[in-house]
């Protein structure tokens, strides 16, 4: 028959093992945590590197559009500026 000074003891033990093994836990929740935190600002700077892509290929886009309308402007005007011609009669 255990005493009570003996179950007090292996209470105490059991509680010191149970705050060991949350310590254990605790550090690695924080160890995942971290690495999480890392992984999501590791997105977020591709995230931007995307849209940065995205916003240069616009440009370009656009850019070359109005190339194109620039040049078949200039091509249409020296035609328009020309003199309308005097019917045959």
């Amino acid at each position: 028959m255990t005493t009570q000074s003996e179950r007090l003891a292996a209470l105490e033990q059991r509680i010191t093992d149970h705050e060991a093994r949350c310590e254990e836990r605790l550090s690695e929740i924080k160890s995942t945590a971290a690495s999480t935190l890392a992984a999501v600002e590791g997105l977020k700077n591709r995230t931007w590197g995307v849209v940065a892509a995205l916003l240069a290929w616009a440009l370009a886009q656009v850019w070359t559009a109005n190339a194109g309308r620039l040049e078949r402007l200039e091509a249409a005007r020296p035609a328009a500026a020309s003199p309308p011609t005097a019917p045959n009669t």
